[in-house]
């Protein structure tokens, strides 16, 4: 799963939330890692974010999903796969959230400008990025999927080109809407039993 949907599983605890972002920069064991400012609730955001990609990464579904894309993008075809499902989730988000898409995103934008002095610089760029260019809000949109994975190609360069895969997603959209359909309810459940256990 990409940014968006990390997002909403973190449920409404906003260091969860930020936790879950800077999940995807911190590396290694988390045991001795407690920086100046980073909060016990962002840890636990920390954690979820590796629950998250370990349980979509296994999943028998999102397998499915990567089988429409390996042949032409290889291993790759992980990359889009979450892509693609925050496409779905942007799209439909009225289906899994009360709050209106801009209000949410706009809400996660502070709260990580909250945080931005205690984050580390490997992040700096991307929520400088995320923000200014309103990620979350452009995943609704095929130009914004197609500008964030053109980025991918730019900073990862065996992904160069990889934004051509949106004719693919307009063709089977119906497909990879099936799939997330499918798919949300076991891993929300899988994040909302950790996030209980945890309180």
């Amino acid at each position: 799963m990409n940014f968006l949907a990390h997002t909403l599983l973190s449920g409404k605890n906003s260091d969860v939330q930020v936790g879950n972002l800077l999940g995807e920069f911190v590396k290694g064991r988390l045991e001795n890692y407690h920086p100046p400012g980073i909060t016990t609730d962002m840890l636990v955001g920390v954690r979820l974010h590796r629950i998250i990609d370990d349980f979509t990464d296994h999943h028998p579904i999102t397998r499915r999903s990567k089988s429409r894309l390996v042949d032409e993008y290889g291993l790759l075809s992980g990359i889009l796969v979450d892509m693609f499902y925050d496409y779905v989730l942007a799209r439909e988000w009225a289906t899994y959230s009360v709050l209106p898409l801009p209000l949410f995103a706009q809400q996660f934008y502070e709260a990580v400008e909250q945080h931005r002095p205690f984050l580390p610089a490997s992040m700096q760029s991307t929520v400088q990025s995320m923000i200014s260019r309103d990620w979350f809000t452009n995943y609704a949109t095929l130009a914004g999927i197609e500008w964030s994975l053109r980025g991918i190609g730019r900073r990862f360069p065996p992904a160069a080109g990889i934004e051509r895969s949106i004719t693919q997603l307009q063709r089977d959209y119906a497909f990879f809407k099936a799939d997330f359909e499918e798919f949300w309810p076991d891993l929300s459940q899988r994040c909302f039993d950790y996030l209980s256990s945890i309180n």
